[in-house]
């Protein structure tokens, strides 16, 4: 076994809410995404691996919700 300890990834807990358009949405989280990895290229944790990745998927359904939008 590992001696490694693994921590899990700080939740987020939204404080106020807007609603905005899905192609609004996806380019915000794709802005965040791209600053942040600027940021942290080299000082990545496990927690902070976890949240680009949900981050990641977030935008990637945003931007297939938008695609199937343009097609109907």
């Amino acid at each position: 076994m590992s001696d490694i300890q693994l921590n899990p990834p700080l939740r987020i807990q939204p404080t106020t809410a807007k609603n905005i358009s899905a192609k609004s949405a996806q380019a915000r989280v794709s802005q965040f995404l791209d600053h942040h990895q600027e940021r942290h290229v080299s000082a990545r944790t496990q927690g902070d691996n976890t949240i680009i990745a949900q981050l990641q998927k977030l935008a990637d359904a945003l931007t297939q919700e938008q695609a199937m939008r343009k097609t109907k």
